[in-house]
């Protein structure tokens, strides 16, 4: 685990640089809090935990709807978001985890279903531009490519591709089969999202990660049908990003997924 290396290091130079301080009841100040000290050892333990879940073993309720979790001082919330001036749906939540997710995947290619005005999809280039050790390609695809702004258009790391999600006949063989792994695949369309997921499935490989984001939350017969074909698929639920905030506090309800 990537994030894990990091934590470590911190770890190795408080035990000896400050060994009082780190003690279970020594007092080294908000730094050194048993709960500071906690987190961080969260994070060490978290490949030797449970933090891997099939589908079917999970629950589908959150403790916050994260969608409304930003909406207490302001009524408009996440859906007021910007970057870089272009509209980004995300809530607060998910923008915290997915530069921890792309820092740990370290992705070759990230693909984004839905690209709106192509706010999400420079933050994503930005992002891996930034965390990426070696860096790669974003691809957004989206019906209305006409709304996506130029300036999101410019990034070197990002491009844009019309396509009706509805067939998923009408994505580029040719083009998935040539892009570099690992893969974050992102679905943000809501357009036939298990019809899409079985036609990507067979392009990942183990490892990467796939995240649907806002239908789970519903859970109803459809989104449960669907994660059985998702868990006999492979998958199992990264529960270190559904619950980094509490049971599902996310747009992807028990739906930050890797294939195992």
């Amino acid at each position: 685990m990537k994030l894990a290396s990091e934590h470590q290091a911190f770890w190795d130079a408080g035990h000896k640089n400050y060994p009082d301080q780190m003690r279970s009841d020594g007092f080294g100040g908000q730094l050194f809090s048993p709960k500071a000290l906690d987190g961080i050892k969260a994070v060490l333990s978290a490949d030797h935990s449970d933090r891997f879940a099939r589908p079917s073993d999970r629950d589908w309720m959150s403790s916050i709807y994260p969608w409304t979790g930003d909406q207490r001082a302001t009524k408009i919330g996440a859906l007021a978001k910007t970057y870089r001036g272009l509209i980004i749906y995300k809530t607060p939540f998910d923008l915290a985890l997915y530069p921890r997710l792309i820092w740990e995947l370290q992705p070759r290619t990230i693909l984004e279903l839905g690209s709106c005005q192509g706010g999400s999809g420079l933050w994503f280039a930005d992002n891996m531009s930034v965390l990426c050790e070696r860096l790669g390609e974003v691809h957004s695809f989206d019906l209305y490519i006409e709304l996506v702004h130029e300036n999101a258009k410019k990034h070197p790391l990002l491009s844009f591709h019309q396509i009706d999600l509805s067939d998923v006949a009408n994505f580029d063989e040719k083009l998935l089969a040539g892009l570099p792994h690992p893969w974050l695949v992102i679905d943000d369309a809501h357009v036939q999202i298990f019809s899409v997921f079985s036609y990507l499935n067979k392009f990942l490989v183990s490892g990467d990660y796939y995240v649907i984001e806002d239908n789970p939350v519903f859970a109803n017969k459809e989104i449960i049908d669907g994660f059985q074909l998702i868990e006999r698929a492979g998958y199992l639920i990264d529960t270190y990003y559904t619950d980094a905030f509490g049971t599902n506090v996310t747009c992807a309800s028990n739906a930050w997924l890797r294939k195992s």
